[in-house]
Formats: structure tokens, sequence, C-alpha cells
């Protein structure tokens, strides 16, 4: 059982004790040599146990723990209208979460799942046991519709969620109304997780310039399309 300091249990403690009672017993170049060996067993042990990113300076050792990552939920429903439907596939919809958490560096715990629920209904076992959990700060759903389909139920879940701290962003972006209205309900508030997507968003896009350029034209140094 590991000890408090991170360096082995009583056994393995037992043994260097040992080490270093024998030690006056030695001759001093033996004793220095026994020495450094086991000061390298300990830092050998430290290393292996230490979570942290490691930082030499000089003498001294700082642990520099990683920054925290976002937690996040997906949340995943499919209503029997929609078994035939390629994009409500639950194993898509999930996929497509993922990915958007793994490219948002955010840490997905668990993804809830609503199979054969109608999008109407807010009595869904897997929506009411998200709502109950509250160890998350983001709720990503494929695509908005997938929450609900009524604007004022979206109203009552998106406020839900705020008042508890979280923020909800679909993997998916469409130009649907209740996808739009969502962007604006957290871009009204300030969301720092819209402000922060949409600073991504912008500047992973071309200079209006250069994707207006027909295709085969350079771009001249006065940022025209003509040499």
């Amino acid at each position: 059982m590991p000890s408090k300091n991170g360096f082995g249990g009583g056994r393995r403690h037992a043994g260097l004790h040992s080490n270093f009672e024998t030690e006056n017993q030695k001759a001093p170049v033996e004793a220095q040599e026994e020495m450094e060996a086991v000061e390298m067993t300990i830092a050998g042990l430290g290393t292996d146990l230490w979570t942290g990113v490691e930082k030499r300076a000089g003498d001294t050792i700082a642990h520099v723990r990683p920054p925290r990552r976002m937690r996040a939920v997906g949340y995943v429903r499919q209503g029997f209208g929609e078994l035939g439907e390629t994009k409500a596939r639950p194993e898509g919809q999930r996929a497509r979460i993922a990915a958007c958490a793994d490219a948002k560096e955010w840490h997905l715990v668990h993804t809830y799942e609503d199979i054969g629920w109608l999008g109407e209904d807010l009595d869904r076992p897997g929506l009411l046991a998200l709502l109950s959990s509250q160890d998350f700060e983001i709720l990503v759903v494929d695509r908005t519709d997938r929450l609900t389909c009524k604007k004022k139920d979206l109203n009552f879940l998106l406020a839900l969620l705020e008042r508890r701290g979280v923020t909800c962003v679909p993997a998916s972006w469409s130009w649907e109304p209740l996808a739009q209205y969502m962007r604006w309900w957290y871009r009204l508030r300030a969301s720092p997780v819209y402000a922060a997507l949409d600073s991504a968003s912008e500047e992973s896009k071309p200079s209006p310039a250069k994707a207006y350029l027909p295709a085969g034209t350079s771009q001249g140094p006065n940022g025209s399309g003509f040499l």
C-alpha cells in the first residue's frame, strides 16, 4: 500500500532503512556509492507516481500540473420515426459528440441516450438523468433538435442548465431556426464558451480577399487578385 509521500509501502521503506543502518560498517567509498544508489531508487519511485509535469531548476524540483479540462457529457436521442434515417443513428451521434469534445479538449465523462423518444417529450429517462447530474460544465448534442424540438422547451432547458453553470453546444452546426436561436441565446448572455467557439471559428476562416479569388488567380502584393 503506497505511503503518503508516494515512495512505496512499508516493506520497501524497511529495506531502505536497513541499507542506511549498515552503511556505518562499510568503507567510506562503498557507503557513498550505496547512498547514491538509494537516492536514485527513491527518485525513480517518485517519478513513477507523480501525475504532474516535472521541471528541474537548479537543485529544486517544481511540480506543474496540467490545466484542468472542462468536463462534458453528451446526449443522444433518436425517435421511432427516425429509425431509418442515417443522420439520426445513435452511433453516428456518439461519434460526432466525441469528436467535438476531443477537438475542443473537453473531457467527455459520459453520454446519455434516449432511443425511441420524441423531442417534444421532456420526461425522457436519459434527459432526466442528465439534468440530475451536476458533475459537468458542457453538454454536447449532435444537433439542437436532439435536445428538444420546441422553442419554448429549449428556453426552459437552457435556462435550467445555465443556473447549474452548464453550457449546451451542438457538435454539428446548422442554419435551422432552432440551432440559430440557441446560438443567439448564448451570445445575448455573453457566454464565454460561445465567445471562445466564435473566436476559433473566425481564426480558421480564410480572409475575404482570399475566399473570393477565382480559381488559379494569384494574389498580388496589394491584396487584390491581380499581379
